[in-house]
């Protein structure tokens, strides 16, 4: 079903589509795994945007892209091989289709982007609408808001669609989110509000209502101030599961020149019963709907359950994503010691910063790829006064089928150059908690990278405090210097492979560098071996400490190629970088 095709579809008819849509997205994610909730949630919205505009002419702009799995099934993408090699992408993408104009992994980004086209619309005349579909409280983010508090002028021919379902990835606890509900419902209309939000079950009145309402943007008897005051027309709140209430307000609202904002109430994971009930549960899931393997992450909750009995100034920060770090458990043991910031990154940084200033020891529980957002806040606010906070970056490495916006690639050549920073990566879930002791301890900043999935147990037991680096497999001929987790398994496994006389070593301290050991095995062939970009990385690391030194050596440096690394399994992906065991098996049999 394309796109163009449902222009002459009634509501009765779009209301029969989002059942066959629902249906078809619940058997590919169950098959293929990825976001079900917050799909199943944004189907009429979807539906009723591409009914009303013209897309692509018009532009679509999704926040947190992982809610577009509607509009690729009504642009013609096929989901049964949704986030596997050779299928679609989980997240909107130009290359994959011209009903993409941006990539939209991460939150918060689509009004800025949207202000921007418009701008750009403007300049060259052109007047096609821009719409930016907002949800899963990417609102509340940093940078959304800034778009929004750019000026009281917001461009013409402009929509912004509130995706409003009370959650984030977890429970939405934003002030701000419920300082809009309050200001969006009056007095007479809480109660109905409410009612809809909450249940979903019975819309008749709601639509009663609606229609005693004269359907134009200045007839709208429920304004909000605050988007009127930030350059808005305000819409809403109006039930984002009425396909003909919906379609009815977009056409007034595509009639009009002026910036609109509509407010949209939905229910995450409408339409499939678990869902509803758990939608943080089954707002990513596996292959199957089952709960994918993350090692580390279930490590990391058991290691704040043990430390926190011993020291009541640990707690734990993260962003909008209590259940994805593996802090579930320790926030229902410790609820008042752990703060979820929302989807705002930076802020989590900053506050943990004052937190740590004012004593506490905080733990800031974050995905690689969403550190990013909060660079700055670790140079200024952390690492200039050195202050103890641990930073434990989930999902570095490779991220599978998630794809290219959320790889964990870029972790090392971002953290390694900061001042007072050490940077750890352990090769399994018991080093982990020994490192985790040994940086708490130090009182200083640190960051810890894991990968996601399995972390099978390497052996070994030199604790970093004895010697920054381990050698797990002893060698006369090549020297394996191998930083991460599945870096170390796969040189483990290359060895076999290969029959090599190498000597396997588990860099585990990537800042500091061993430089005693580096220096004992300077005369011998050396490989650096990471999953992480080879430039300004580990093996960099290694040869700028030969190069500052003046030590000649044979040096090898493998690791992630210059690219975006498309989606795949992290296997798959390996492979196509050349980083898998085999690939490393073949260049220690290589003679240079």
């Amino acid at each position: 079903m394309l796109a163009e095709d449902i222009k002459n579809y009634t509501v009765k008819q779009l209301e029969e589509l989002a059942g066959e849509i629902r249906k078809n997205i619940v058997e590919n994610v169950r098959g293929c795994g990825g976001h079900l909730a917050s799909n199943l949630g944004a189907v009429e919205l979807t539906l009723a945007l591409h009914k009303v505009f013209d897309f692509p002419s018009d532009k679509l702009i999704f926040d947190v892209g992982h809610q577009s799995y509607v509009h690729k099934l009504l642009t013609g993408r096929d989901l049964s091989l949704l986030r596997q090699k050779g299928g679609v992408s989980g997240f909107p993408d130009p290359e994959e289709s011209g009903y993409d104009p941006f990539v939209a992994g991460h939150s918060g980004t689509s009004i800025g982007l949207g202000i921007g086209y418009c701008a750009a619309r403007d300049a060259a005349g052109r007047s096609e609408k821009v719409v930016c579909f907002v949800g899963d409280a990417s609102l509340g983010n940093g940078t959304a808001l800034e778009s929004i508090f750019s000026s009281e002028q917001k461009p013409k021919n402009f929509v912004v669609v509130l995706n409003d379902n009370g959650m984030s990835i977890d429970k939405n606890n934003s002030a701000f989110f419920k300082a809009i509900s309050k200001a969006t419902a009056k007095k007479r209309y809480r109660k109905m509000n409410t009612f809809i939000s909450r249940t979903f079950k019975e819309t008749s009145a709601f639509g009663k209502y609606l229609r005693k309402v004269k359907y134009s943007v200045k007839g709208w008897l429920n304004k909000n101030y605050f988007f009127e005051r930030c350059g808005f027309k305000y819409v809403g709140p109006v039930n984002g599961h009425d396909l003909s209430e919906l379609c009815a307000v977009l056409e007034n609202i595509r009639a009009i020149d002026e910036p609109v904002l509509l407010h949209a109430v939905t229910q995450k994971g409408r339409g499939y019963a678990a869902a509803e009930d758990d939608p943080a549960r089954y707002h990513g899931v596996a292959k199957g709907f089952g709960g994918s393997e993350n090692a580390f992450s279930a490590a990391l909750g058991g290691i704040m359950l043990e430390r926190a009995e011993k020291d009541e100034r640990l707690v734990a920060v993260t962003a909008a994503m209590t259940d994805g770090v593996g802090l579930s458990e320790f926030a229902e043991k410790y609820p008042s010691r752990v703060y979820d910031a929302g989807i705002c990154e930076s802020f989590a940084v900053t506050m943990a910063a004052g937190m740590a200033k004012g004593g506490l020891r905080p733990v800031v529980c974050l995905y690689s790829t969403f550190l990013q957002r909060a660079y700055d806040q670790i140079v200024q606010d952390v690492c200039i006064s050195s202050l103890p906070v641990i930073f434990c970056v989930d999902r570095a490495g490779l991220s599978g089928s998630d794809g290219k916006t959320h790889q964990g690639l870029f972790d090392l050549s971002l953290l390694r150059n900061i001042p007072n920073l050490s940077v750890y990566a352990p090769k399994d879930c018991r080093e982990f908690a020994e490192i985790f002791d040994y940086a708490y301890a130090k009182g200083t900043p640190a960051a810890i990278r894991y990968p996601n999935g399995a972390a099978p147990e390497l052996g070994g037991t030199c604790p970093v405090s004895e010697a920054l680096w381990e050698v797990l497999s002893k060698g006369e001929e090549t020297v394996v210097l191998a930083c991460g987790a599945r870096a170390v398994t796969r040189a483990m496994q290359a060895k076999k492979l290969a029959g090599a006389d190498a000597e396997i070593v588990n860099c585990r301290t990537v800042k500091p560098l061993d430089e005693a050991y580096l220096r004992k095995v300077s005369k011998r062939r050396l490989i650096s071996f990471e999953e992480g970009y080879a430039e300004g990385g580990f093996g960099s690391a290694v040869a700028e400490f030969y190069a500052r030194e003046g030590i000649p050596v044979r040096l090898r440096i493998l690791g992630a190629d210059d690219v975006f690394v498309p989606h795949a399994t992290a296997e798959e992906q390996a492979e196509s970088l050349h980083l898998s065991a085999k690939d490393l098996a073949e260049a220690l049999g290589k003679q240079e």
